[in-house]
């Protein structure tokens, strides 16, 4: 079954106000969201209406046995599989962890008036932060959309099926992010939040047709109770959380105490701590005026990771590409404009 994956990525360079693409639907997928609404969802279609479709076979006996379920596992466990001896409800953070999910239901049955837009919202609830709330008022960290909506769906929650969470990932701002943007929030959205010993972190799937609504319903769901040993979190970000990938020229590093000056000055970013920076940018692009064809001055795209000053956890950071330009005839650097920023930990950061 085709899986569909989206990212939404705007360069820094070029932009003059702050927009971010990459922010959550309710704290997850993009600016289309409608967090909250109170419009109501298809009601669901029930086998012998009109607007029911068959959704065929079972996968296989663990598609039967897990529909409707969110499986945690210490190896990757198959759609199509019949071997659950991997499967597991307690977690010790660092431990190999992959997870799926298979649905009851086809997509087109659960929202049938849909056509075909049905999008499957992966959502995290950590401690139960947002225990009783409807799916919508619930953190995301990514969403999938599947070419058949009339066959019930499954899918590896990483995107690939011999992909764990527990796998590094880089950060470039280029379209390589949707790649990994699934583990990579995840593991900057959950693991801040535990706290040493016993924890839970729910993961539930809902869908969505398009724009999320109080009454979006539920495709699966499971809790996973995690054990975090002292000094696991601070490990498990340095081994699995997201880096930003290395500034293409050595001589940038030069730049980034100048780019966290500017950005720290700022009257804009007063509520937030500037922890580093780094130059993705291979070099300096020459800007010219479109009309005439003058040089008018040169930029360049940076990384930038901040923590809010209200954020109590230590770990809980966003990084943002920015843009920084310089006068053609040289001289201090100056703004260029802000775009994407996505969950980063703060550990990670620049130094």
């Amino acid at each position: 079954m085709y899986v569909v994956r989206t990212l939404m990525l705007v360069s820094a360079l070029g932009l003059t106000g702050c927009v971010s693409l990459l922010g959550q639907l309710a704290g997850g997928s993009g600016s289309e969201s409608k967090e909250g609404s109170s419009e109501k969802a298809d009601a669901p279609a029930a086998p012998g209406s009109s607007d029911y479709v068959d959704p065929g076979a079972w996968e296989g006996p663990l598609h039967q046995k897990y529909a409707g379920q969110v499986v945690f596992s210490s190896k990757p466990v198959p759609k199509d599989g019949a071997d659950d001896s991997s499967v597991y409800t307690e977690y010790t953070l660092g431990d190999p962890l992959y997870a799926r999910f298979w649905s009851k239901e086809s997509p087109h049955n659960l929202m049938p008036k849909c056509d075909d837009r049905q999008r499957h919202i992966l959502r995290i609830d950590v401690n139960g932060e947002h225990a009783g709330k409807a799916p919508s008022y619930i953190p995301s960290f990514d969403l999938i959309q599947f070419n058949d909506n009339k066959t019930r769906s499954m899918a590896s929650l990483t995107g690939d099926l011999e992909v764990p969470f527990t796998k590094a990932s880089t950060v470039t701002f280029t379209k390589a992010d949707a790649d990994t943007r699934a583990l990579r929030e995840f593991n900057a959205i959950v693991v801040p939040k535990l706290k040493e010993g016993d924890n839970t972190v729910r993961v539930i799937v809902s869908l969505d047709c398009g724009a999320s609504s109080d009454s979006d319903p539920l495709v699966a769901e499971g809790t996973l109770k995690v054990k975090v040993n002292p000094g696991a979190k601070q490990e498990y970000l340095t081994k699995y959380g997201a880096q930003l990938a290395p500034s293409p020229h050595p001589e940038n590093a030069q730049l980034a105490p100048q780019i966290t000056k500017l950005v720290d000055d700022l009257p804009d970013w007063d509520n937030e701590i500037v922890l580093g920076s780094r130059v993705i940018s291979a070099q300096w692009e020459p800007i010219r005026n479109q009309i005439t064809g003058v040089l008018t001055h040169y930029r360049l795209d940076a990384a930038v990771v901040v923590r809010l000053k209200k954020e109590k956890d230590e770990n809980a950071c966003r990084v943002f590409n920015i843009g920084v330009q310089r006068d053609a005839a040289g001289g201090s650097i100056r703004w260029g404009g802000v775009g994407s920023n996505m969950p980063f930990p703060c550990l990670n950061a620049p130094k």
